[in-house]
């Protein structure tokens, strides 16, 4: 019996398609609803703030501004600190409502209405009265380094982070160079957007606090929580019900979430706040960063050196996990090849802008556009094809330490590129859009290599256990939102025991229930989440082996583990039941804790976009084929239905998605005009994952699959875009006027 390597089918999804999931918004408990007063202004002083007649509407029980809320915080939120060093950015935590009374973006939360009625609420939000006294926005990021209107006062400047990354001698491989070239990679701003909206419950009874939360984090949320309210840990608990998809934003907490849980204090009674489309599209925007820089290269196509300057937006303020960005971003731009002298001068800003957060790739994305983009303005400068670059480029051994200190693991990068674009066909299709070109259709064919880091430790947590009659319970400390990774636990598990996986049950996402654990992102869930259920299986295995040993009288090393039982050197059989009950008869422990560390580990792969384009400069991608070399694929219908979201979410980014703000820095679109790709806008999709693959360390020998067509989709259908249209673009997304006019030979003035 063997569930690893098939496509077993999701163990849980029954209630998702029998719409009986369970959404923050669908836990019954009484409780009073908040809505918020938000901010017009992008920087503005708050001058004063009046309630009366918003308290006069029936059903209103509350309403909070900075004055009683923020006295009762002992902190505010701060950064990821695990991954995230506080020391090398200038910010201060964020509390509820700004501390300077000073409102720093559009939709800022000004002060929050308290009633029995969600109705009511949002009726009483236009009565409260705010006055503010305007304030010069800065809302560009090359105005904002200026430090000309500084947004945080008490920071003495907008820059929030400015780190040098150098490696080797640049000025050297420059001075050896055929030719230098400059580069350009833009990555706009856009918004996450997962089905379901965040949302959280609070529940302070005058000793504990509990906390229903849309959340990917849950026990990080409640040390957070902890800190900022002063509550005992053990007095708190975090439960995350069925998640609608998340994408990284819900690592996040959010000034909302502190005011719920506030307002549950001061009042006694349960809150809640589930966040309107429009509230979740600025709560969590992503992405927003420039890179420029010079590339020196031989005329063979040999990349000697990259030097440049990236720039990103931060927002108003410094989220949880966007500090990630200025960080990993330099440090993965060298991929997966052998430039070893590189210098790059990473600057994050704050701007008067909804704050930026963790996206699906979470950096990744931006390094891979920006190396990926580098190497094909070579092969365009040079006169070479895209394969022949990136051949002459990769990387030729591993291990391989990278010029930054990441050590790549295990992988055979030329071989994968060789291998991956003979199975995708990439060269029959090159041959096809050249025909087609010549009857008159606009296609174009583009490829593009990701390197992908994963599997973020520091650690992930299991507690196994076997009841008496032979059931596991596998509590892990991974948070599934959508992706079916408890299937694949189970998968792992079943395997390790031999057992039918309908023996199996998975728990998560609940403070009380679960031990520990850091959560699901970063693709890191199957690997390090699965290897320490597998790790605490392998314990509880060796236990049963031991306890039926003493229970039949013969060494241990006369007990094999085979077909689902267990057969002993003289013939006789068990089963598993069997043997449990005999382990236990032994007083065996067949529950096992394990808090399982590893380092990351680096998937990679080939990926190749066609796209058509109309005479309009309306642009479609018509197949995404995918090549990956993941590890072991412990589920193949899970990872393929990974490369098909995240392939759907690279069209939209490369072609469709875009935060458009206005001249004040607030949105100006809806989530109507937001243009999600639906099933009209998903191309086919061709995923092939590598037979010989190159295991991780891990006990599990997976790598990751979650974020890679996301990683690598956007420079791939950008490339298959310039081959269409023969012009170059430089940013994501790239909109239907700039291809018009690239197709006309309109320049801009």
């Amino acid at each position: 019996m063997s569930y690893v390597g098939k496509p077993v089918k999701r163990m849980y999804d029954d209630k998702f398609v029998t719409g009986r999931s369970t959404y923050v918004d669908d836990v019954r408990v009484p409780a009073l609803y908040a809505g918020f007063v938000r901010s017009p202004y992008p920087h503005a002083r708050v001058k004063r703030v009046d309630a009366t007649d918003a308290l006069k509407v029936p059903g209103i029980v509350a309403v909070f501004t900075s004055r009683e809320i923020n006295p009762l915080l002992k902190a505010g939120v701060g950064i990821l600190t695990p991954y995230l060093n506080p020391s090398a950015f200038r910010f201060k935590e964020r509390k509820a409502f700004p501390e300077d009374n000073k409102v720093k973006y559009v939709g800022e939360p000004v002060a929050v209405v308290v009633g029995e009625d969600k109705y009511a609420v949002r009726d009483a939000i236009d009565k409260v009265v705010v006055d503010y006294e305007p304030l010069k926005p800065v809302l560009k990021m090359e105005e904002a380094e200026k430090d000309e209107v500084i947004i945080h006062e008490e920071l003495k400047s907008n820059v929030g982070y400015r780190i040098p990354f150098k490696a080797g001698d640049v000025e050297r491989a420059f001075s050896k160079a055929d030719k230098v070239i400059d580069v350009e990679a833009i990555n706009d701003r856009l918004i996450p957007n997962p089905m379901e909206p965040r949302g959280i419950l609070a529940n302070y009874d005058g000793t504990t606090l509990t906390v229903w939360y849309s959340t990917q984090v849950p026990h990080f949320a409640r040390s957070e929580f902890s800190k900022v309210f002063g509550v005992p840990e053990n007095k708190i608990r975090v439960i995350m019900p069925d998640v609608g998809g998340a994408f990284g934003s819900k690592v996040h907490i959010i000034p909302e979430d502190l005011s719920v849980i506030a307002s549950s204090i001061l009042l006694r009674r349960p809150v809640r706040w589930t966040a309107t489309r429009s509230e979740e599209m600025i709560a969590s925007e992503a992405r927003s960063n420039v890179f420029r820089g010079q590339v020196a290269i031989k005329k063979d196509g040999t990349v000697l050196g990259i030097k440049g300057k990236l720039l990103l937006d931060l927002g108003a303020y410094l989220t949880i996990t966007a500090g990630l960005q200025p960080m990993i971003i330099p440090m993965m731009v060298p991929g997966p090849y052998k430039v070893r002298d590189v210098e790059i001068e990473s600057v994050a800003v704050y701007t008067n802008t909804p704050p930026i957060t963790m996206y699906r790739g979470a950096s990744r994305p931006e390094a891979t556009y920006i190396i990926e983009r580098i190497m094909s303005y070579v092969a365009d400068e040079l006169g070479l094809d895209d394969v022949t670059v990136r051949e002459r480029n990769l990387i030729d051994q591993l291990p391989y330490m990278n010029p930054f200190g990441l050590k790549y693991d295990t992988g055979d990068y030329k071989g994968l590129l060789k291998e991956g674009l003979e199975r995708l066909g990439y060269f029959e299709l090159k041959k096809w859009a050249e025909d087609e070109r010549k009857k008159g259709r606009k296609v174009g064919v583009g490829m593009a290599f990701y390197l992908e880091i994963c599997s973020f430790g520091p650690w992930e947590f299991a507690d196994v256990k076997i009841n008496e009659k032979g059931e596991v319970t596998v509590i892990t400390g991974i948070t599934p939102h959508g992706q079916g990774t408890e299937t694949a636990l189970a998968q792992i598990v079943a395997d390790a025991f031999q057992i039918p996986i309908e023996k199996v049950r998975v728990i998560w996402g609940d403070t009380v229930v679960v031990e520990g654990s850091f959560g699901t992102y970063g693709s890191r869930s199957v690997t390090i989440g699965g290897s320490a259920a597998l790790k605490a299986s392998q314990v509880i295995l060796e236990r049963i082996r031991r306890g039926v040993a003493k229970q039949m009288g013969v060494d241990v090393q006369e007990v094999v583990h085979e077909d689902g039982g267990f057969r002993l050197r003289d013939g006789r059989k068990l089963s598993w039941e069997e043997a449990v009950q005999l382990a236990l008869r032994s007083k065996e422990n067949l529950t096992e804790k394990v808090y399982y560390e590893n380092d990351v580990t680096f998937p990679y792969g080939v990926h190749v976009a066609v796209v058509e384009v109309s005479d309009e400069g309306i642009a479609k991608v018509l197949e995404y084929r995918a090549y990956d070399d993941i590890g072991k694929v412990v589920n193949p219908a899970l990872a393929e239905g990974q490369i098909h979201g995240g392939g759907t979410q690279a069209v939209g980014q490369a072609l469709y998605e875009m935060a458009v703000l206005n001249e004040n820095g607030g949105l100006s679109i809806t989530y109507a005009d937001y243009y999600v790709p639906t099933a009209v806008e998903a191309p086919k999709f061709t995923s092939v994952f590598a037979e010989k693959y190159h295991a991780s360390t891990y006990p599990t020998g997976t790598k990751g699959v979650g974020e890679a067509a996301l990683i690598v989709g956007p420079a791939t259908i950008v490339r298959a875009l310039e081959d269409a249209v023969k012009a170059r673009f430089t940013k994501t997304p790239v909109t239907p006027v700039e291809i018009y006019k690239a197709m006309k030979g309109i320049r801009e003035r």
